[in-house]
Formats: structure tokens, sequence, C-alpha cells
């Protein structure tokens, strides 16, 4: 594979990578440190433990995927590079598996209103 330098070709201070580079690093670590701050606040109830922890997990390794392009922008080493995108790509499958169980929470309280509505509905006519 070709090495990645510091700086692209006949531009000096542009990295590789591009002008948005560093921004979107910083973007992407702020993005991370809110969704481990949400985790640790849905963590203060039980029920929200179940999505807060692994909240925190893939947080965290999305963090360590950031640190991982940091270091690459720094060194330009291919090894970071792809350190990066393999805890990116941990952090990604978690959160994946979290809309998975939060999709289907949902659609299991909106069956279980429609059935208490329901069930209103029915002991309403019951009364009649």
């Amino acid at each position: 594979m070709e090495d990645m330098t510091n700086t692209a070709p006949g531009t000096p201070g542009v990295h590789a990578m591009g002008l948005g580079f560093e921004g979107t690093l910083k973007d992407m670590r702020f993005i991370g440190w809110v969704s481990m701050i949400y985790g640790i606040l849905t963590c203060l109830s039980i029920i929200g433990a179940v999505i807060g922890v692994p909240l925190i997990i893939a947080s965290h390794r999305f963090i360590e995927g950031i640190n991982r392009f940091d270091l690459f922008r720094q060194t330009g080493t291919q090894d970071e590079l792809q350190a990066g995108f393999y805890e990116l790509g941990r952090s990604f499958r978690i959160l994946k598996i979290l809309t998975i169980i939060y999709l289907v929470l949902i659609l299991l309280w909106f069956a279980f209103m429609f059935m208490m509505g329901g069930l209103g509905l029915m002991a309403s006519l019951m009364d009649s």
C-alpha cells in the first residue's frame, strides 16, 4: 500500500486525508464524549443500564478509534489507520445491536399501549 505522508503532495500544511481531517476528528471526538456522557446518565436507572453500559463501551471504543486516527495524522503509519478503522468497526457493531434492541423495545411499548387502549375500550363497552 501507498505510504500516507503528513502533507499532500504540492500543498504544504494540508494532510493527505484532506483539508477537513482535523476538524472531522474534533467533531468525532465531541460525539464520542457526548454519547459517553449520555450512556453514564442512562445508567442512573436500573432499566436504563441495559442500554447505558453497552453505549459506554461503544463510546469508549469509538474514542479509541479516533485516537488512532489522530496518531495516524501525526505519524502517517498504516498500522494506526487500520487500528482506527478496526476500533470504529467494533464500536459501530455494538451501536447496531443497541439500535435493534431499542427499536424492538419501542415496538413492544407501542403494542403494549395499543393493547391497553383496546382493554380500556372493551371495559367501557362492558359497562354500557
